[in-house]
Parts: C-alpha cells; sequence; structure tokens
C-alpha cells in the first residue's frame, strides 16, 4: 500500500467516522492568536516600563505601572491558547499518524479476556495446608 493509498484510506475513516475535517485552520489561527497576545503583553510591559521611567511625574508614572498587570494578563492568555491548541495538533497528527501505521483500523479481533486472580497457594500441598483444620474455632 503506498502512501497516498494510506492516506486516502485514512481520510475515507475519518469521513465514516465524522470527524471535523476542517477544524484544524481554527487550531492554526487560535495558535497563532495566542502567539500574538504572549507578544503583545511583552510589548506593553516594555512600554510601560518606558513611561514610568522616563518620567517624573507621579501620576504619569502610575499610568506606567497600571499597564503591567494588563500585560501580564495578555501574556499569560496567550500562553494558554498556544499551549492548548498546539498540544491539540500534536496529538490529532499522533493519532492520525497511530491509525495510518496500522494495518487494520479496527480489528475485528475480540479483546483477551481478563487474567484470573493470581492464588496464594501454589501448589495442591499448600493449598491443604492453607484450609484451617477441622475443628479449630477461631478468636
Amino acid at each position: 500500500m503506498t502512501y497516498s493509498d494510506r492516506t486516502r484510506q485514512l481520510d475515507a475513516d475519518l469521513r465514516r467516522a465524522g470527524a471535523p475535517l476542517q477544524r484544524h485552520r481554527r487550531d492554526r489561527m487560535l495558535t497563532a492568536l495566542g502567539l500574538v497576545l504572549m507578544v503583545v503583553g511583552i510589548l506593553v510591559a516594555l512600554a510601560g516600563y518606558a513611561i514610568s521611567a522616563t518620567s517624573s511625574d507621579p501620576l504619569r508614572q502610575s499610568d506606567g505601572l497600571s499597564l503591567g498587570p494588563i500585560a501580564i494578563t495578555l501574556a499569560v492568555l496567550g500562553l494558554a491558547l498556544f499551549l492548548r491548541f498546539s498540544a491539540t495538533q500534536f496529538l490529532r497528527f499522533w493519532l492520525a499518524r497511530l491509525i495510518a501505521e496500522r494495518s487494520t483500523p479496527w480489528p475485528d479481533e475480540p479483546t483477551p479476556p481478563l487474567s484470573p486472580e493470581p492464588t496464594t497457594a501454589t501448589s495442591s500441598d499448600d493449598a491443604k495446608s492453607a484450609e484451617p483444620t477441622p475443628g479449630a474455632t477461631e478468636r
């Protein structure tokens, strides 16, 4: 099976499963938005520092200092968006690769039964010695 045949088979399986195929555009856009927000947060922090450091007027300095929480909020929001959607892209790629590498995407073989619980006795002699003796009472 060639690469293009496997790609077509994967697309057909995804359509049959009802997976949205155009979702990656939104994820890439939000990942880029996260990067932009991080950069804007850093620039706002630098602008606030420049305003507060270059002015001798206390009112103007407090204006520059008030940009600090705004900058932190923008940078943290951008980081959260970037991490969330870049991880989504990576995991989606990993899952598609995992499915594509399998020879049959949905195996018909049943799941193996659960193994029986291990017993403490290793032989029949040990099992007999582990049983209580008749007439013995427990306290």
